[in-house]
């Protein structure tokens, strides 16, 4: 009885324009990898050495003591040695503040300073790169992620290809220094929605804001164009903070350009799962713009690809499905989801089993988006040590 009713179900008519919509989004992400494997630069090397401009290095820092040392050790060793490094201690209970102090008193390009009481309307992290760029004096501003090291080189290599190009923001896609199994997973995760989701050549050419993909860990803007598109001011509530100024750049018709540094940029992420599902709940949802209807689309999207590459195939294996037309279009589509993920492995260099596990891989970021979706919209969320809730009036349909 239920395998009939399986096999009644699961029709090869009722799922053939279901799947052809699968094949079509599905080679969308290969065409969109490729195009990215070859066209998406790494952050070029230059072999000339200016100092001619002053770049205002901001680091906001709260509860940062594990990691906050090796981020100033890996800025004080840049060739490019016109920098001052603003750093903001965001009221820490831990070491954070004496460690800055200590790097403070032995180099005279160091500023520390203590972040005032959060005003209402803003979020912390907002609230504390904003007070540190009211404070900058340089040309170029460059925020940094107080968990982030960069190599000697890369700060030289930006300014250059900033002038040479005359790009507004330069943004740097950096490695993710993984401790959690599943924030490892999250790395792979993030790197096929940058490659295989985000045409990169479009992202560049067009301004749609919407067309970008900023990272926090490595922002460096001609600071006049910052000022222009009013800084944090205007995202004081935003808690994509990295994702929404790539936006108001793009936006305001000025210059955005995105290098890959995963080799050059390492930043530390989450401790314990608690810290990777709060971080990933704050973002998640917001990054979609706070549109409900988007991310239905794409949730679907991604819920299809599991269960139309992995279900058909299980129960087919259990006996319980003989539909040979609807098992032929489940293996192609796990051929085309296999390709795109084959993209990424190799552009990353990612374990050799990757591209098998990438039904596991989207059902947790799948997991991860319902949490999002419900904190933000329903109830509160939690970083750092501060709850705030999701403006209602953002909300899209």
């Amino acid at each position: 009885m239920a395998e009939s009713l399986i096999n009644i179900i699961f029709n090869y008519n009722n799922f053939i324009y279901w799947y052809i919509s699968l094949f079509i989004i599905a080679f969308f992400t290969i065409v969109t990898g490729l195009t990215n494997f070859l066209w998406l630069k790494n952050i070029p090397s230059q072999k000339n050495n200016t100092n001619s401009k002053l770049v205002s290095i901001l680091i906001p820092a709260r509860n940062e003591e594990d990691v906050i040392e090796s981020t100033i050790k890996s800025i004080t060793n840049q060739s490019y040695q016109n920098y001052e490094l603003i750093i903001l201690d965001d009221n820490s209970s831990d070491a954070t503040k004496s460690i800055i102090q200590k790097h403070a008193k032995l180099n005279h390009k160091i500023e520390q300073i203590n972040g005032s009481p959060l005003p209402s309307g803003w979020l912390g992290k907002n609230w504390a790169c904003h007070q540190l760029s009211e404070k900058a004096k340089g040309e170029y501003i460059l925020f940094i992620d107080a968990d982030t090291n960069i190599d000697k080189f890369i700060l030289q290599d930006s300014i250059i290809a900033l002038q040479k190009e005359k790009i507004d923001l330069l943004t740097l896609v950096p490695g993710r220094d993984t401790k959690l199994i599943a924030d490892h997973a999250m790395k792979k995760i993030i790197s096929w929605f940058i490659v295989c989701w985000l045409p990169m050549k479009l992202a560049i050419n067009l301004n749609a804001p919407f067309l970008s993909a900023t990272f926090g860990q490595f922002m460096l803007f001609k600071k006049s164009s910052f000022t222009q598109i009013g800084g944090f001011i205007a995202i004081k509530d935003n808690p994509i903070d990295d994702f929404q100024l790539g936006r108001n750049i793009k936006r305001s018709l000025f210059k955005w350009m995105l290098y890959d540094a995963a080799f050059r940029i390492t930043t530390r992420t989450y401790n314990t799962n608690k810290e990777l599902i709060s971080g990933y709940s704050k973002n998640i949802f917001p990054a979609l713009g706070y549109s409900i209807s988007i991310f239905l689309i794409i949730f679907l999207i991604l819920l299809s690809f599991v269960l139309g590459s992995t279900l058909p195939i299980a129960l087919y294996f259990l006996g319980l499905l003989h539909n040979q037309e609807l098992i032929l279009l489940c293996i192609t589509l796990l051929i085309l989801l296999f390709i795109s993920w084959e993209i990424v492995t190799i552009r990353f260099k990612y374990s050799i089993f990757t591209p098998f596990s990438f039904p596991i891989l989207i059902s947790l970021v799948l997991l991860l988006a319902l949490r999002s979706f419900f904190d933000n919209v329903f109830y509160s969320l939690t970083w750092k040590g501060r709850s705030y809730k999701t403006d209602k009036k953002k909300l899209k349909i």
